[in-house]
């Protein structure tokens, strides 16, 4: 369940900080949150203890006036994200200040999921959280699976399916008692192809990937990471073999003898050498990590009828030892307001809002944006994502992938 970012730098992880916004939310927003004066002075925020404090506290389901409204000015949240690059959650926090009024600073430690995971670990183990946000701690969220959801009591505050506004605009798919996916929707999966080269050849582009078992595919060079994640592959492989009623392990072997694997270091770089035209497709990759060779180069990050899309791909929990947990809770729920969803279309890099029940026609997506977000998708939730991660994993034991 391990994923990669876009960037090549990522294993050597980016811890940066930055202050945004200049405007206070008190100077123009109207009262109406569930909290006195009083609680205010001292009250969660960068400076404050990080404790509940006296006074009361926002009405259950917490809304996100009702949060910016209880955390201080010039508050802190620090978000630790296997994205492995800062940028996006530094210009995530600033269209929260721009849409809210609010001065929260952020702190970002970006790295790949595993040092994410080892990371937020070791200060857990040494009663040093730092931590307020977490996304993609996948060793946590393996550890979830099988060992059961008293592991994410632990790690992650419980109840966020019940004490948020946003229940009411997220699909249940989409949210967990420890974890809501609140970006990257649409389409979870794609299939890079060479624009250049298949037009060239005069190469119809596949709608599925049975449609690779054509004779025109047939000895094509398909790449593969050298890092395969399982849950990707694994439904691939189940949704594809039960449309042709065989065995899981019986058509992936049938695919990898009619094409030609060729390995790639990584999802970037893989994504590299199609958009270079050193390989006409990939097997699959991740549509953000396509994103950045859309466009300029021949690189389609293209899409198969129905394609994959993860529930959690976009998953944001909040740290139960969170230093600032107010501010988190209103970073959260700040994700999923509209303005904000709308603004990650333009003005927040390698993020896609996840709500569907938006039109973002008036943001002016760029082509592969819309197709991302309107593609014919079949929505996988979290433990339905471990039962394909397990057909993964078999074909990867089964040298499936073998090159």
């Amino acid at each position: 369940m391990r994923t990669e970012s876009p960037n090549d730098d990522q294993r050597q992880g980016v811890t940066a900080r930055r202050g945004e916004g200049t405007r206070t939310r008190r100077a123009f927003l109207a009262s109406g949150a569930a909290v006195s004066t009083t609680a205010l002075v001292g009250c969660l925020g960068g400076g404050g203890s990080g404790g509940t404090p006296t006074g009361s506290e926002p009405e259950k389901p917490w809304t996100t006036e009702a949060l910016a409204e209880y955390i201080d000015d010039g508050a802190t949240v620090t978000i630790y994200a296997g994205t492995g690059d800062p940028q996006q959650w530094h210009e995530l926090v600033s269209v929260i200040n721009d849409e809210f009024g609010t001065n929260v600073e952020s702190d970002v430690f970006a790295s790949d999921a595993g040092r994410v995971s080892q990371r937020f670990l070791q200060e857990r183990q040494a009663d040093n959280d730092e931590a307020d946000l977490v996304t993609k701690a996948n060793d946590i969220s393996d550890r979830i699976v099988t060992e059961g959801t008293d592991v994410a009591q632990r790690f992650y505050e419980w109840g966020l399916d019940e004490n948020f506004w946003f229940n009411d605009v997220l699909p249940s798919e989409r949210q967990l008692p420890f974890m809501a996916g609140v970006y990257n929707g649409g389409a979870g999966l794609c299939l890079p192809l060479n624009e250049s080269y298949f037009d060239e050849h005069g190469l119809d582009y596949p709608t599925t990937y049975n449609d690779l078992f054509d004779d025109q595919y047939e000895g094509m060079t398909a790449v593969l990471p050298g890092y395969i994640v399982s849950t990707e592959v694994g439904w691939i492989i189940e949704h594809h073999a039960a449309e042709r009623d065989m065995d899981n392990m019986e058509w992936i072997e049938a695919l990898a003898d009619h094409l030609s694997f060729s390995g790639a270091s990584s999802h970037t770089a893989g994504a590299r050498r199609v958009a270079q035209g050193d390989a006409p497709m990939m097997f699959y990759n991740f549509p953000w990590v396509v994103s950045p060779f859309v466009g300029d180069q021949p690189l389609k990050g293209h899409f198969v009828e129905p394609v994959k899309s993860d529930a959690m791909a976009g998953e944001m929990s909040i740290n139960a030892n969170a230093p600032h947990p107010w501010v988190a809770r209103y970073i959260l729920s700040a994700m999923v307001e509209e303005p904000v969803q709308r603004r990650m279309i333009n003005d927040v890099v390698d993020q896609v809002p996840v709500r569907a029940d938006l039109d973002y026609s008036p943001q002016d997506p760029d082509p592969y944006t819309r197709k991302r977000l309107g593609a014919e998708l079949t929505t996988i939730g979290f433990y339905e994502d471990v039962e394909y991660g397990q057909v993964g994993q078999t074909a990867k034991d089964h040298g499936a992938f073998e090159i």
